[in-house]
C-alpha cells in the first residue's frame, strides 16, 4: 500500500502544482479588470430582465474569462504601440517619472530588468551551464553563466570576469550570485531546462542532453 501511495503522489503532485501555478497566474493577470467586468456583466443581465446575483459561480467564471481576453488584447495592443515612435517617447517619460520616486524606482528597475532578461527573444537569461567549485574547492555544484562581471567589481577582483548564478535545490528561484575566474569553471553540455529538472528533483532526474 505504501508503494501505491507513493506512486499516486508522484503522479498527482506535478499535476496539482501545474494547476495551482496556472490558476495563480490566471488570477494575477485578470485581477485588475475582474471587478469592473463583473459589475458590467451583472448590469447587462439585469438590463435584460435577468438576475445573476444568486449564480455567483457563473458570474465569476464569465467575468474571469472576459477579463483574461481583455488583458490579452491590452498586452497585444501595448506590444503593437510599443514599436511606434510617439508611444516610445510616452513610455520613456513614464519610466523617468517612476525612476524618480524613492523605493518605487528600485522595485520598478529590478522588475523591469528581470522581465526583459526573461522574455527578450534576442538574448538568454542563462548563457550556459557550468560546474562551479562551491561552497569549497573540494566540493562542486551546477550553476548558470549570466554574463560578465560589472567593471566596478572588476576593479577590486580583476580575475573574476564571469558572473555565475547558483540555484538552490529544490527551490531554484533563490540562490547565490558568484563572481568567478573563468578558468575555475567547467562548461557542461546540459540544457537549462534539464539542469532545472535536476535541481527540482534533488538530483534524481538525470540530465539527458546538451543545450
Amino acid at each position: 500500500m505504501k508503494k501505491y501511495l507513493s506512486t499516486g503522489f508522484i503522479i498527482l503532485l506535478p499535476i496539482a502544482l501545474t494547476v495551482w501555478i496556472v490558476k495563480y497566474l490566471f488570477d494575477l493577470f485578470t485581477a485588475p479588470l475582474y471587478n469592473i467586468v463583473e459589475n458590467l456583466v451583472i448590469a447587462y443581465e439585469e438590463s435584460q430582465g435577468l438576475s445573476l446575483l444568486h449564480h455567483k459561480t457563473f458570474v465569476t467564471f464569465t467575468s474571469r474569462i472576459i477579463a483574461f481576453i481583455l488583458t490579452f488584447l491590452l498586452i497585444l495592443g501595448l506590444g503593437f504601440l510599443g514599436r511606434k515612435f510617439f508611444f516610445k517617447r510616452l513610455v520613456a517619460w513614464f519610466n523617468n517619472v517612476l525612476l524618480k520616486i524613492p523605493v518605487v524606482s528600485t522595485i520598478y528597475r529590478l522588475t523591469k530588468d528581470i522581465t526583459k532578461a526573461m522574455l527578450a527573444t534576442d538574448q538568454k537569461m542563462f548563457k550556459q551551464t557550468v560546474i562551479v567549485p562551491f561552497p569549497s574547492e573540494s566540493m562542486h555544484t551546477l550553476g548558470f553563466v549570466t554574463g560578465q562581471t560589472p567593471p566596478e567589481i572588476l576593479n577590486h577582483i580583476p580575475e573574476a570576469k564571469t558572473t555565475v548564478f547558483i540555484p538552490t535545490a529544490p527551490h531554484p528561484i533563490s540562490g547565490y550570485l558568484l563572481f568567478c575566474d573563468k578558468e575555475s569553471l567547467a562548461t557542461v553540455q546540459i540544457s537549462t531546462e534539464d539542469t532545472m529538472k535536476f535541481l527540482l528533483s534533488i538530483g534524481t532526474a538525470k540530465p539527458q542532453g546538451s543545450s
